[in-house]
C-alpha cells in the first residue's frame, strides 16, 4: 500500500472585479507548478499525488496536470466540473489509495522533508491517526510569518471545541481509513461555500459574554455575511471543517515542526491572455 495521498484541488477562476468586462482572469498553472514540483521533489518517495481540476475555466492548468501526470505514474488527474473545493477534495479521498490522507492547496507548497517527517512520526507513535504540525507564511513583501502548531486540549477521547484560525490546509494529516470508516468525518458535498457552513453543523459556541447571539450555522451564513474566524472562517473553512470533525473523538498528535508553506491570497498572479504557456519540466 502507498505511504501517502496526497489531495490537491485545482481551480483557474476569474477576477471577480474584472471578469465581467472582459477583463484580466487568474491562472493557476504556474502556481500549482510549484505545488506538485514540492511534491516530486520530495525525499520520502512513497506517495500518490491526486489532482482534482475543479472545471479550470482556462485550458492552459488542465494541459499544465496532464503533462505532469503523464511524467510520473504517481501523479493523477481527475477532470470535473466545478463544484468548489470541499467537494474536489471528498472526490480527491474518495478514490485515494494511501495509508495516510495529506492535503495540499494548489498555491502553496511542501518543504522537501515534508513525508519523510510525516514518515517518521507515524512509525515513532502508532497509537495516533492525526497528527498536526507548524507551517510558514510567505507575504508578498517577502516576510516570512510562522505558523505554530495548534495544541487544542484533550476532551475525553477527542479534543476540546476550538474556534477556526488554528489548523491550515497543509499542516494536519489523518489516516484514510479513519475518514473512510465513518460518514461522520466526511464534509458536505455542497457547492455554495455559506450553504457548506451551514451544512457544517458545528456549533458557534459564542463567548460568555456574547450570550444572546444565538445564530447557528443552519441560519447564520444564509444571508451572505462573512463572519470570519467565529465558525468556518472565509466561510469555506474546509481545512479547519475537516480537521475538527476528526477531533470529535480522535486525538491528533503535535508536531512542534514547520512543514508546509502557505502563500496568502495576493501572491496571486494575474495573467490577461490565454497564450501564455508554461513548460511542465
Amino acid at each position: 500500500m502507498t505511504k501517502f495521498s496526497i489531495i490537491l484541488p485545482v481551480y483557474s477562476e476569474l477576477d471577480p472585479l474584472q471578469s465581467s468586462s472582459g477583463g484580466q482572469r487568474y491562472f493557476r498553472a504556474k502556481q500549482v507548478q510549484r505545488a506538485i514540483k514540492s511534491v516530486t521533489n520530495q525525499q520520502f518517495p512513497d506517495w500518490e499525488l491526486i489532482i482534482v481540476d475543479d472545471g479550470c475555466v482556462d485550458e492552459i492548468t488542465p494541459a499544465i496536470l496532464d503533462k505532469f501526470a503523464a511524467s510520473d505514474s504517481r501523479i493523477k488527474v481527475l477532470h470535473t466540473d466545478n463544484r468548489n473545493r470541499a467537494v474536489a477534495r471528498n472526490r480527491g479521498m474518495d478514490v485515494a489509495t494511501g495509508e495516510w490522507i495529506c492535503w495540499l492547496d494548489s498555491d502553496d507548497e511542501y518543504l522537501t522533508h515534508y513525508l519523510r517527517e510525516l514518515h517518521q512520526a507515524t512509525l515513532e507513535f502508532p497509537e495516533y491517526k492525526i497528527f498536526n504540525f507548524g507551517s510558514l507564511i510567505h507575504f508578498p513583501d517577502h516576510h516570512t510569518a510562522i505558523r505554530p502548531v495548534f495544541q487544542p486540549n484533550f476532551d475525553g477521547d477527542g479534543h476540546e471545541y476550538f474556534r477556526s484560525g488554528g489548523i491550515g490546509s497543509g499542516s494536519f494529516i489523518f489516516r484514510r481509513d479513519l475518514w473512510a470508516s465513518d460518514s461522520k468525518y466526511r464534509m458536505p458535498d455542497t457547492e455554495n461555500p455559506y450553504q457548506f457552513a451551514a451544512d457544517s453543523h458545528i456549533p458557534m459556541n459564542w463567548p460568555s459574554d456574547e450570550p444572546d447571539r444565538g445564530e447557528h450555522p443552519e441560519t447564520a451564513f444564509q444571508d451572505g455575511v462573512k463572519r470570519h474566524g467565529s465558525s468556518l472562517g472565509n466561510p469555506w473553512g474546509d481545512d479547519y471543517c475537516q480537521f475538527f470533525y476528526l477531533t470529535r473523538d480522535n486525538h491528533s498528535k503535535p508536531l512542534d515542526v514547520l512543514l508546509y508553506v502557505q502563500y496568502p491570497r495576493a501572491h496571486e498572479e494575474v495573467y490577461e491572455h490565454f497564450g501564455e504557456i508554461y513548460d511542465a519540466e
